[in-house]
């Protein structure tokens, strides 16, 4: 279904103009027909996101929504008209591909569209989840609280994530910087050094000979290990990107040390919240769960909802397909079986993830009390390995030269 963009005249004469939507311009002529207009003139409308959307626009970020969703629960309760609100919402709006979104958004709820429906249209700014909770609000006249979830949800992911994402970025910014310090120290510490120890016949100990060899190699094959270091990043990097090797990765971050379990939880957590919130809202079960596969940012997790999808399409019970999943631990397993008996599913997902995300936070602090000593010992080990290679030898020479 298109949008066309039409002027005529009515039974009386007066002149209008519009747009419309409809399989083809047949069939908007005919509408206009039965709606007593002569057309003068009528034309497609040209997708504005379509348009002006191009592979150099970045899709709008979780603030980005959370602000959205917020300002739209405040103009929905003060009585604004839908079309109204977004409007007033679309001009403070930075992001071009977010601003040129709503534009055709509004064009297609003055067609007659649902708010929902033209929501569809845009999945690189609505998510299916999103769209979903909106169709929801739209039917059961709770769109004021629709957005109120959906902020709230968007906004605790999104702390999450950070939170998760500032954990990682410590550990990672010093390792590079010792990995790059001892690639510096090869290049140009080294060799110097080893002009000096030429100069006088020692027998230099073995830590000594390692930092001569590791330098001397890198010296020479520089640009391989360079090349080597690209091409196993870009390899990962491809492999991970390619369906089975996405598949693996996000099944293997839950296996890696300490991280892995941080990184379970999160998921977990965002996984629970989101069912309350779906469920809370009236949204049934499998169209619950065919949202959170599509939204939830792991395949693997992904394909573990689907498969839940299809063992209760085959006759069993949302507790019963979760658990032969193994995806979710015992204690969580146990709460969805108490809700699930009480008839308060939304609840107790919503506990999980309260109580999830307070793991979380206290994981995150213990992290990170735990990776400082860890660095510190690595880089106690690198100077201690330095010192030994360098100053050793150089001491020898000093007792040398004193027996002389």
């Amino acid at each position: 279904m298109g949008a066309y963009r039409f002027q005529g005249r009515t039974k009386d004469g007066q002149l209008i103009s519009g747009e419309a939507l409809g399989n083809s311009v047949g069939d908007v002529a005919e509408q206009m027909q039965n709606r007593g207009i002569i057309l003068i003139k009528m034309e497609p409308v040209q997708e504005a996101a379509d348009e002006a959307a191009s592979l150099f626009d970045k899709a709008p970020n979780s603030d980005d929504i959370v602000l959205f969703s917020r300002q739209m629960q405040t103009l929905v309760r003060a009585g604004v008209p839908i079309v109204r609100a977004l409007r007033g919402v679309r001009d403070g709006i930075l992001n071009k591909m977010f601003r040129q979104a709503l534009t055709t958004i509004i064009t297609r709820i003055e067609a007659g569209m649902e708010f929902s429906e033209a929501m569809q249209e845009h999945p690189k700014v609505f998510t299916r989840l999103y769209y979903s909770m909106v169709a929801i609000g739209e039917k059961t006249g709770r769109l004021e609280e629709a957005f109120g979830q959906l902020f709230r949800y968007i906004e605790v992911d999104r702390d999450t994530s950070r939170r998760i994402k500032s954990a990682m970025r410590y550990p990672i910014f010093v390792l590079s910087a010792m990995f790059i310090a001892m690639f510096c120290i090869s290049f140009f510490v080294i060799p110097t050094f080893i002009e000096f120890f030429a100069t006088f016949s020692l027998d230099l100990p073995w830590q000594t000979k390692v930092l001569i060899n590791t330098s001397k190699f890198t010296l020479k094959y520089w640009y391989l290990i360079i090349l080597g270091i690209i091409g196993v990043v870009g390899a990962f990097i491809y492999y991970t990107h390619t369906k089975q090797g996405d598949l693996w990765w996000s099944e293997y971050k839950f296996k890696i040390p300490v991280i892995g379990d941080i990184i379970k939880r999160g998921i977990i957590s965002r996984f629970c919240r989101a069912f309350s919130m779906s469920s809370r809202s009236g949204v049934p079960v499998l169209d619950t769960l065919a949202s959170l596969s599509v939204v939830i940012d792991n395949s693997f997790v992904a394909s573990k909802t689907r498969q839940m999808i299809d063992s209760i399409q085959n006759g069993e019970s949302l507790i019963q397909a979760a658990h032969a999943t193994g995806l979710f631990p015992p204690l969580v397993m146990q709460m969805m079986s108490v809700g699930d008996e009480t008839g308060q599913m939304d609840r107790m997902m919503e506990d999980i993830a309260i109580f999830y995300e307070q793991e979380l936070e206290y994981d995150i602090k213990k992290l990170t009390s735990l990776i400082e000593p860890v660095i510190t010992l690595m880089l106690g080990g690198m100077v201690f390995i330095l010192a030994v290679g360098v100053f050793l030898p150089m001491w020898n020479l000093v007792q040398l030269a004193g027996k002389h």
